[in-house]
């Protein structure tokens, strides 16, 4: 049998879904058919049965762990319980577990599956207008709400998103920078002096200010939260909106978790309409919770320097361009503290 890694991604996708077959007979699910949905970081699929429609996802071995998916599930639970919320639920299997790490032959590693109720709707980003995003303010405090006062049970993941990386990256835009210290390779380190001086003192700049922005935060604000609640992962369906994929599912704060929406926004809308949809965002949410007192900019600067440090990682050859591509919109937070519609990766 060929390698995994030697497939095409059409056979990739053929090996795969006998991997998600054999999840799918873990379940109590009368003659489902399986049919390709996407295959975006995770692969999903739609499963039809007679009694409704399910999505089964495959989550990439890599990029979330099971104690991430774990945590996912148990507060989708607890939403469906205390709340009204029409977020998804995942289902468990046939032995009680939310989350399946499925092994088969010609399949290098186990992906963590799961099965979950199905969304309706349309992505919100088809309908980014003032009431829909004062809708969306709206479903952000009612998250926080619950986030705030839910006492997750032992099993729940406590990794806490504290610094613009959280999840042990290595940090490769910052010499020394990483969150455990770690040092840079020498090629990484070779690839990174490659960016103009200049440029990499204000990165460094930024970085501590972003890390002194983490720093000052308040503990108690310290909650659950979906941390990747962007208006594509939420859908509108007869005037309601849905959220889902909380695969991100986290402790962190309030002002990090709105940051990161609205910076999506303003890539999405710009910097004409951005402020009145955030204006918008902001009354949904303080009809239900106050602002939160720490702003929002550092934190969207933080996402900036996630980004170019995923280029590092990933993509080096076209760091340099990355960064120069960025620099306005740096230098401008960094003179006014303002953060303008950054450049389209």
């Amino acid at each position: 049998m060929k390698p995994y890694s030697q497939l095409t991604n059409r056979g990739k996708l053929r090996r795969l879904r006998a991997l998600a077959q054999a999840a799918l007979a873990q379940y109590e699910l009368k003659d489902p058919s399986l049919d390709f949905y996407v295959f975006n970081t995770n692969l999903l699929f739609k499963v039809t049965t007679a009694s409704g429609q399910y999505m089964l996802r495959l989550a990439s071995p890599g990029w979330r762990t099971f104690e991430n998916l774990q945590a996912e599930a148990l507060w989708l639970e607890a939403l469906r319980h205390d709340t009204d919320i029409p977020a998804p639920l995942i289902l468990p299997s046939r032995s009680g577990e939310m989350v399946l790490p499925v092994s088969v032959p010609g399949v290098s590693k186990p992906w963590n599956t799961s099965l979950m109720t199905w969304i309706p709707g349309r992505l919100l980003g088809h309908y980014l207008n003032p009431q829909n995003l004062e809708k969306m303010g709206t479903l952000f405090a009612r998250l926080h709400q619950h986030g705030a006062a839910w006492k997750p049970p032992a099993a729940f993941n406590p990794q806490r998103f504290e610094h613009w990386l959280s999840r042990r990256e290595p940090n490769l835009i910052v010499a020394g920078g990483g969150v455990d210290g770690g040092k840079m390779t020498e090629d990484e380190a070779q690839r990174l002096s490659q960016v103009p001086a200049q440029a990499r003192e204000l990165i460094e700049r930024l970085h501590r200010r972003v890390e002194e922005a983490y720093t000052s935060l308040e503990r108690a604000d310290l909650r659950v939260i979906h941390c990747d609640l962007w208006h594509d992962n939420i859908k509108l369906d007869h005037g309601e909106l849905i959220p889902f994929d909380f695969e991100d599912t986290i402790w962190g704060f309030r002002s990090h978790d709105i940051a990161m929406a609205m910076l999506d926004l303003l890539e999405s809308t710009g910097n004409e309409r951005y402020p009145g949809l955030l204006a918008a965002f902001e009354r949904g949410y303080t009809a239900h919770l106050p602002w939160p007192a720490a702003p929002i900019e550092p934190f969207q600067v933080g996402r900036l320097l996630w980004k170019i440090n995923w280029v590092a990682r990933f993509q080096s050859q076209y760091l340099v361009n990355m960064v120069e591509s960025h620099l306005p919109v740096l230098e401008h937070f960094e003179r006014i503290g303002q953060v303008n519609c950054p450049p389209s990766m």
